[in-house]
Formats: C-alpha cells, structure tokens, sequence
C-alpha cells in the first residue's frame, strides 16, 4: 500500500476508533449489565461481501436509504476480517470489536429492530471470511453482487493506474492493459500449474437431482462443494490463493470464491446478483434484496436508483454519477492506453480482452451450470454470448 493510502486508512481509522473510544467510554463496550444486552450486541445480521468494482457502493448508497438497513464501520467497508492486500487478511481479528461497531449503531439510533449488516467487498475474494463469517452468525445473509469478469478487471485496472492514492498504482502505473494482461495471465497460469501439482484423489462426485433452466427437474451431476477448512485439499487452496492474491485480474474467477461460501451457507442465504442487473432494472433489484434480508419496504426515488456511486468518472464510495453521463469502461480504458486504435480488433487491446475470455470462460461456465442446478440466480445471457 503506497504512502498516500495507508495516510488517508490511518486517519480514517483513527477517527474511527476516536468515535469508537466515545461510545466505549458511554457504555457501547461490551457490558452484560445494559437492559436488552442480547439484543444490543447481537452479530450482524447480513454480509453484503463483494466483489470489488460490481456496484456494490451504488448498492450501499441507494439500499441503506430504507431506515431498516444500517451498516457497521465509519464508512461503506469495514475491512474488518480482510482489506485490500493478501497481508490484510485477519479472520482472527477481535470479534468483541466487532460486535462492538454493531452495538454503537444500535445505541446510536436507540433501535434494536434494524437489519446491521457488513459492506466490505474484500469480503469475496477472502480464502477465510466465510469460516469467520459463518462462526459469527450461523444465520447471516450472504449477498454478492457480479459483473462481466472482464469489464471488472478492467475497471479496477483503470482505477487503480488512474489515481496514485490507489494501493496497487504503482503496480500498474507503467504498464498499458496488454502489457499488464500479458504478464499477469502468465503469473497466474504458473501458479496454478504449480497448485496442481498438488493435485489429490477427490471423491466422486453424486447425482441429485436438480432444477434446469427449463424448469424440469432431473438427473444433473452435483459436484460436492467444499470450501477452506470446510473440505478444501491443498492444491484447491493453493489456486484459490493464486487468484485472492491477484486483485485486477484474478478477483475475476468468482467460481473459486463463491464456492467458499456456498460450501458454509445453504443456498437459501446466499444472493447472487448481477451488475447488469443494478444497471437496467434497479429498483427490482432493491425490492429482491429487501425480500431476501426481511427488511420492510421502502419507496426509493426514481431518480436516486438511477444513479451510479463511485464510477470510473468518480472515485468515492458517496460520488454519484447519472447514468447517462458515464462513459463505458472500454472507451474510459482508451484514453489510458493512447490512440482510439486500441480497440481495433485485431489491436493489442483485443488480445488482452480475448485472452482474458479465455481465461475466465471455464469459470463462468461453472457459474450457468450451478444455476442450472438452483444454486444461483442465473448469470445475465450476454455472458454466455461472450464467454461460450
């Protein structure tokens, strides 16, 4: 993390814990002793936990408007049991602390009756969180929020090289998006290729029947899921560990992670949503994510839900955008590598976009194939225009 961004986390959290160390002071530590303590210091309720650069800050903004939905931190993420970089990762992190953020809002709003929740979208690609996740509330609510694999990389490659507040700009800094694809698919390629030599004997996999996409229900093969310390052999651990520390490109293999968590949740708690829904049907979109919590209904301003938070036009979780006046990733990404010919089909950019299809189609197809078993809402079609 460069020095400008670890400042900006650092006054951040020390304001944090400031307001944090007021409410301690005024009885949010924890203290069996305050009427109603169960309902006070109760876990969170729902984890909206990624992934990074899919909307969930537009999410956050809009959703949280409903009075009955609330958050725990001093901003939209916590990264409280992973940040940003792989040596972030702390699932051992205090959980009275925790617990504490969630009492200061209870005690805040004097209301017991909210749905508090967790907004970090470093929550996804996180080997551990969902152990930790599940060990702190067995009942909690999973949501996840996925866009087009390529388009996500790419937007986080173009955040991170545009502002050198980024933690990974100067990672990026001199290198175009191929030249950064070529090396970055190489990389992780090489690792998984080391991760499987690991490889062990798995057992078979059992035929259950399962719903397919034209509603018939009949023989499918279901392969058992399994996640970390819930299954997980060595060489699965290590290629999951090959894309958790790969933020850009490998951030973008959500089979790998959304595995993890369905192997600790049953499918009733976890909601896959898609950004291209957020984008054209987004009030639909908070009326399913209100029904999946059990929050009440709330009326949102038509022109609110249209608006984008924290675009590549704006970079802040609160910036907002009309959707109209956001330019599409691929034309904001030409103007970082140069000339308009970039995107010529057979151009440098091409490739990169094309090799990354490569890269990702086993992986999305993964993702039609537990739809078609009813694990998940069904990626948008367009995906499977694009990636086979």
């Amino acid at each position: 993390m460069d020095r400008v961004r670890g400042r900006t986390y650092l006054f951040h959290g020390m304001a944090f814990a400031f307001f944090l160390s007021s409410w301690i002071e005024s009885e949010a530590a924890l203290n069996t002793s305050i009427p109603n303590y169960l309902e006070i210091y109760k876990p969170i309720d729902y984890a909206v936990v990624g992934q990074q650069k899919s909307g969930t800050s537009t999410l956050w903004n809009i959703l949280t408007l409903n009075p009955a939905v609330k958050w725990v931190g001093h901003g939209k993420e916590s990264f409280f049991f992973s940040g940003e970089l792989p040596r972030t990762t702390l699932c051992d992190n205090l959980v009275e602390d925790f617990l504490t953020q969630a009492a200061v809002q209870r005690l805040k709003l004097n209301r017991t009756d909210m749905l508090i929740g967790d907004w970090s979208a470093t929550h996804f690609s996180c080997p551990c969180c969902p152990a930790a996740f599940k060990s702190l509330n067995a009942n909690l609510k999973i949501i996840v929020v996925l866009r087009d694999p390529v388009q996500r990389a790419l937007s986080r490659f173009v955040e991170q090289k545009r502002s050198i507040k980024m933690p990974l700009h100067k990672t990026v800094e001199n290198f175009t998006f191929p030249e950064f694809v070529q090396l970055e698919v190489a990389a992780l390629e090489a690792c998984v290729a080391r991760a499987a030599s690991m490889e062990q004997p798995r057992p078979p996999s059992p035929t259950v029947p399962a719903l397919s996409a034209q509603g018939l229900r009949g023989p499918v093969d279901a392969e058992p899921l399994v996640g970390w310390g819930a299954g997980l052999d060595i060489r699965r651990w290590m290629e999951m560990q090959c894309y958790s520390r790969s933020n850009i490109i490998g951030w973008s293999i959500y089979d790998v992670f959304l595995e993890n968590y369905l192997a600790y949740f049953p499918k009733e708690q976890v909601l896959v949503l898609y950004t291209d829904d957020l984008w054209t049907q987004p009030l639909q979109l908070f009326e399913r994510v209100e029904a999946f919590l059990g929050a009440p209904p709330h009326r949102y301003d038509s022109a609110v839900v249209n608006l984008v938070f924290n675009s590549h036009d704006c970079y802040h979780w609160r910036c907002a955008r009309k959707k109209g006046d956001i330019k599409s990733i691929l034309l904001a990404a030409s103007s970082e590598e140069g000339p308009q010919q970039q995107l010529s089909r057979n151009g440098p950019f091409a490739q990169a976009v094309s090799r990354l299809v490569d890269l990702y189609r086993p992986h999305v197809t993964r993702l039609f194939s537990w739809a078609e078993q009813g694990r998940i809402a069904s990626p948008p079609d367009r995906w499977k225009q694009l990636y086979g």
